[in-house]
Formats: structure tokens, C-alpha cells, sequence
């Protein structure tokens, strides 16, 4: 039987070894959003992109790309072209809509000094046909207010 010293001894080895790897694992795997994007000033949509509104953010376990889309960073209204938004969400779309692909749509931050119109929702929602919408396998909500979980049930059965 072993001691605790041998035990202290393959702890303190497998430690080391689990750190080795970790270490190598963050060489090979940047650290989060911020060190993946970095907006190149000649991208066609640079103006949209520096804010860090829409993100690939890797892919998930069946290999499907993950979309996502943060309230959090839209500036105020009058600071963007929500137009170009919409171009830039197709652009970045278009990349990925050939394979199945998931969205998460992060409504945390979203104020009334950054919050697109009604208009152009219903204008985005006419935009997207079924070319976006086939291979859209789920698409997340995350921090929903009251009234987007009254407007999602209403249209729920439009959505199917």
C-alpha cells in the first residue's frame, strides 16, 4: 500500500500535467470574444462591426456554428444605420446559412436610446426568406423582457 506522500506526489504530477494542458489549450484556443474579434478597418461593414454586435462564436457539439447577437453592444440609435446592421447580420449570415447553424440573440441592454424601430424589425423579419430560415436549427432568446415573451408566443405559430 501507498503512503501520502506517494499519493501528495501523483497529485502534485497530475496537477502539474492538467496545467501543462490547459496551457497548451489556451495557445490553441483564443480567450473569448475579445482577442476573435478584432474588425479589420478595410471589412466592408467596419462601421457595424467594431461594435461587437454580432459574433461566430465557434461551434457547438454537433458542429453547428453558433450566431451571436448582442443587444448589449447596439450604440445609441442615432450613432447607427440600422440598415447597414441589417446588411451586415445577411453578410455574416451568408457565410454560414449553407450549413446548420444556431443563433443566440442576447436581449440584455437593450434600451430605448438604442433600440431599433418597429419598422425595421418587421422590415429584417420580410428580409430574411427561407434561405436563412432552413438551416436555422435554434435560436435562443436569452433575457427576454415581458413584452418579447408576449410578442414570441403571439407569433410562435407564424415562426413553425
Amino acid at each position: 500500500m501507498t503512503n501520502t506522500s506517494d499519493l501528495e506526489k501523483l497529485a502534485e504530477i497530475e496537477l502539474q500535467r492538467e496545467e501543462e494542458e490547459d496551457e497548451e489549450e489556451q495557445k490553441r484556443v483564443p480567450d473569448g470574444p475579445s482577442s476573435t474579434f478584432n474588425p479589420d478597418p478595410s471589412h466592408p461593414y467596419y462601421d457595424v462591426a467594431r461594435h461587437g454586435i454580432i459574433q461566430v462564436s465557434g461551434d457547438d457539439n454537433y458542429g453547428r456554428k453558433l450566431i451571436v447577437f448582442s443587444s448589449c453592444c447596439l450604440p445609441p440609435s442615432h450613432q447607427l444605420n440600422h440598415r447597414r446592421l441589417l446588411e451586415y447580420l445577411k453578410f455574416t449570415l451568408d457565410q454560414y446559412v449553407e450549413m446548420d447553424y444556431i443563433l443566440v440573440y442576447f436581449h440584455y441592454g437593450l434600451r430605448s436610446s438604442n433600440k431599433p424601430s418597429l419598422k425595421w424589425l418587421r422590415e429584417a423579419y420580410s428580409e430574411f426568406d427561407r434561405k436563412y430560415k432552413k438551416n436555422l436549427k435554434t435560436l435562443y432568446v436569452v433575457h427576454p423582457t415581458n413584452f418579447i415573451r408576449i410578442i414570441w408566443n403571439l407569433f410562435k405559430p407564424l415562426i413553425r
